[in-house]
């Protein structure tokens, strides 16, 4: 075997076998940090519903991809009301109880595979993200370090 296909083998080995690529629940670690629920988890997941919300999934398999990216997106949302995670005990916590409802009506939709009412729940689904953001995305950034 040639030696760049037996490293991209052992890459693609590493990367299955590795606890971060399990999918949430299935041993993988959880997110110590906002920003890694937020790159592992919320925006990977929250870019497929967009992405399908103006074009539906055609095919029962992309569906169920669709499906499984709502849920991530539910699970983000309850990671985020973790206490060690929470930047605040209300303002913070709605925020991320509403990316839970709103993860959890879209699930509905996907699971009605109702393609007509997608676009509502990524647009519902859009501004509850943005709305947090508005508030908080600055304060999420890294300090910087003293000097």
């Amino acid at each position: 075997m040639p030696h760049h296909t037996t490293f991209l083998a052992l890459v693609a080995a590493g990367a299955l076998l590795s606890p971060a690529a399990a999918p949430a629940g299935q041993g993988r670690a959880t997110p110590a940090t906002v920003k890694d629920v937020m790159t592992s988890m919320t925006i990977p997941a929250s870019d497929r519903v967009f992405e399908a919300a103006s074009e539906p999934p055609k095919t029962d398999d992309t569906w169920a991809v669709l499906r499984k990216a709502v849920e991530t997106l539910a699970a983000s949302g309850r990671l985020l009301t973790r206490a060690e995670l929470a930047r605040d005990k209300t303002t913070w916590m709605e925020m991320a109880r509403a990316l839970v409802t709103e993860a959890d009506k879209a699930l509905k939709v996907v699971q009605a595979k109702n393609g007509d009412a997608l676009a509502q729940a990524g647009d519902d689904l859009y501004m509850t993200c943005e709305n947090c953001h508005a508030r908080y995305l600055e304060s999420t950034a890294p300090a910087d370090p003293p000097r």
